[in-house]
């Protein structure tokens, strides 16, 4: 599998179909960014592959940082926001604490 291709993000703009995120529109803090102040809104969704990269790229404190200037998660606690980021990951399928992705995540991304 391609790591430059692989969809880590999708944003439902724009309509009907949205657009597909990769690691080149995710290698920057703004495009994060951009991506966490969608998700916020409901308007966007990581996977589990998605999670991975952005953990390994920014680390927790790299995107609790990201999430501080958006204010997807409560940007006054950190302590709280990372917790978010860990729980949102798990639930996506990707287990920050294993590195692993669950075998319902990586079966789905197979297909794809």
């Amino acid at each position: 599998m391609n790591p430059l291709t692989t969809i880590l993000a999708w944003d439902s703009a724009p309509e009907p179909l949205g657009t597909m995120l990769g690691a080149a529109e995710l290698r920057e803090e703004a495009g994060v960014a951009r991506l966490f102040a969608r998700a916020a809104m409901f308007r966007a969704q990581i996977t589990a592959r998605g999670w991975r990269f952005l953990i390994a790229r920014y680390g927790i404190v790299g995107l609790v940082e990201i999430n501080r200037a958006v204010g997807w998660f409560n940007p006054e606690d950190d302590a709280a926001a990372g917790a978010e980021i860990l729980r949102l990951a798990r639930v996506a399928g990707y287990d920050p604490a294993r590195g692993e992705l669950s075998s319902l995540a990586e079966r789905m991304a197979e297909r794809v």
